[in-house]
Order: C-alpha cells, then sequence, then structure tokens
C-alpha cells in the first residue's frame, strides 16, 4: 500500500547491480522494499524513515524476512 513502493524483484535487480555491497543505506524506507532485498543479498540494512506509520509496516516486513530461513541451493 505504499503510493511510492516498488516491486521487490526491481530492489533486487538494482542491488545487485551494484555487486551486492556488504551494506546498504535507504534515508527514505517507506514500506521497506529495499531493506527486505537487502536481506535477500546478504547485505546489512539500515533504513530511515520519518512516518511513524510506515516505518512501523517497514520494520514487520524486514523483520518478518529476517525470520525466513533459506535453504541453499
Amino acid at each position: 500500500g505504499h503510493p511510492s513502493q516498488k516491486p521487490l524483484a526491481v530492489m533486487l535487480w538494482c542491488l545487485g547491480q551494484m555487486g551486492t555491497p556488504a551494506s546498504i543505506l535507504d534515508p527514505f524506507m517507506g514500506s521497506g522494499t529495499t531493506g527486505v532485498a537487502a536481506l535477500r543479498l546478504g547485505c546489512k540494512f539500515t533504513g530511515i524513515e520519518v512516518d511513524g506509520r510506515w516505518f512501523d509496516v517497514a520494520c514487520a516486513r524486514i523483520e518478518a524476512e529476517a525470520r525466513q530461513t533459506r535453504l541453499a541451493v
């Protein structure tokens, strides 16, 4: 529901174009899509969001992603 939410696949692609950096900073975190993508790529993530409503949404999404178990293939 965020007005400018990006598809997760797009953020995975964007971060991948940077050579999978060790750490990602998103100063306009919104609903947390960049944070979810960073975790999926094994990056550390720092997000900043001024709107408390979206900060809570982003934290919930990122925390849910962090709890996911990934199988090595």
